[in-house]
């Protein structure tokens, strides 16, 4: 059941017939596409499946509720907190860098035919922008990211019409908050880190010499500036990178030691002994269980 906010919009304002007609699909993170014009769910940390770098024409909105993140969005560093909320427009480049093990958010986008319909209905110009002149990315007060993470849950368990009419509030509601709430901690990132982190994203067994060369650095000079910008040593960044392509490509009876040279581990002895450090068990037995295999594949 919908929160009597989501039923009762704003003062004067209804939700026009052209934005109800539209069709919303509900989906959870599992699905990696959707039909329809928006959708939401909720994140939790996978220490094994981060995205790499990429943009998209969809608006999407992230609400962080709890844990913390480590971004890199058009050249910016951004760290998300509970009650961050990040709005990443399309044609925005975004890389998730690293997130905590307890790291949780709900997620939201909109198709651009949805925002550009709720704009002539009075929404502010800047949700519909293509790349902002600077992030949108703000922290809401412990009661204003209750309340809105309340109404994300409950849109995303409606159906039918209640769903159509709740997901076009849910956007009205976060540039709402969004206008009232303190801006968000951000600074410039040297380029060299976001290509760096991209570079080793698409070939983690690359040496850290040859990335570096690419990026027009020498490694000591990368390393430092790597660690400096985003909390996270470039070689560990790179271990985590070759044990989540380890993890993603794993599947029942699979070849651990192929996978692991795949990704630029020197031999099993290395992988098992990165694994075991991270993880504080054996390779074959944590892929292995029941429970690691939901946060493997989801």
């Amino acid at each position: 059941m919908l929160l009597g906010c989501i039923l009762a919009p704003p003062r004067g304002w209804r939700f026009p017939a052209t934005v109800l007609r539209l069709a919303f699909s509900v989906v959870s993170e599992e699905v990696l596409s959707y039909s329809g014009p928006a959708r939401v769910w909720h994140h939790r940390a996978r220490r094994y499946r981060m995205s790499g770098a990429h943009r998209h024409a969809d608006l999407e909105v992230n609400l962080c509720i709890e844990g913390g993140a480590a971004y890199l969005i058009d050249g910016a560093r951004v760290l998300l907190q509970p009650g961050s909320l990040l709005f990443l427009h399309r044609g925005e480049d975004h890389l998730l860098l690293d997130e905590s093990a307890d790291f949780r958010m709900w997620l939201a986008v909109w198709r651009p035919q949805l925002v550009a319909a709720l704009q002539r209905e009075g929404l502010d110009a800047a949700a519909a922008a293509d790349r902002p002149a600077g992030v949108e990315v703000r922290r809401l007060a412990p009661a204003a990211t209750t309340r809105l993470a309340r109404l994300f849950a409950d849109v995303a368990a409606a159906e039918d019409a209640s769903a159509a009419s709740g997901q076009a509030y849910l956007l009205w509601r976060c540039r709402g908050e969004y206008a009232e709430a303190a801006d968000e901690a951000r600074s410039a990132a040297h380029p060299a880190v976001a290509a760096a982190a991209q570079r080793l994203r698409v070939d983690p067994a690359q040496p850290l010499a040859v990335v570096a060369a690419q990026v027009g650095l020498s490694p000591a000079r990368l390393g430092r500036l790597f660690r400096a910008e985003t909390g996270i040593a470039l070689v560990d960044y790179r271990t985590r990178v070759r044990l989540e392509r380890v993890c993603a490509a794993w599947s029942p009876g699979a070849d651990l030691l192929r996978l692991a040279l795949d990704a630029g581990f020197g031999s099993y002895s290395a992988f098992n002994r990165a694994f075991r450090r991270r993880f504080a068990r054996a390779p074959k037995d944590f892929l292995a269980s029941a429970a690691v295999g939901d946060q493997v594949l989801r």
